[in-house]
């Protein structure tokens, strides 16, 4: 696709409001996140009252702040090893479904602990919390994919054909 020379905001007030415009949408994506993830911390909670304890709304705070530092680490933890699996391992495309699930739960149940280990004001007295957070995630994953690529289908289709 070509982009004209009009398609780049040209003016000062034109690249603030460019710049205002995506810093609102990273913002907006951002409290989404923030707020889907502080459901699914409340839902967890009042699901295992007696796995985990929180001392106020400060804790909800303290693990919202560190769901991102959580998952960078979960990430950098699991993605050299899903790398070296699918590597190794990836003669079909199931196997690679397989691996990439599995290298997933993992990712999502080391952010669940990590952060009921390390948010303060949060005492878990167990891990099933992050095991049924990253099993749920787990099951949500076709869901959402399927919607992805509906979307996906639903955008080409909206084009023009030239």
């Amino acid at each position: 696709m070509a982009y004209d020379a009009d398609d780049e905001p040209s003016t000062a007030g034109e690249k603030r409001l460019a710049g205002a415009v995506v810093g609102g949408l990273v913002l907006l994506v951002t409290a989404l996140v923030g707020l889907l993830f502080l459901l699914v911390l409340l839902v967890t909670v009042a699901v295992f009252p007696e796995a985990v304890e929180l001392d106020g709304l400060s804790s909800l705070l303290w693990a919202l702040l560190l769901l991102a530092p959580c998952s960078v680490i979960a990430t950098a933890v699991t993605v050299p090893g899903r790398r070296l699996v699918r590597t190794w391992l990836a003669t079909s495309p199931m196997v690679a479904h397989l691996s990439d699930a599995a290298f997933a739960w993992l990712s999502a149940f080391l952010v669940g602990v990590m952060l009921l280990e390390w948010t303060p004001g949060v005492h878990a007295h167990s891990v099933l919390p992050a095991v049924a957070v990253a099993t749920v995630g787990l099951a949500v994953d076709p869901i959402a994919e399927r919607l992805g690529r509906g979307r996906a289908k639903e955008r080409r289709s909206d084009r023009p054909s030239n």
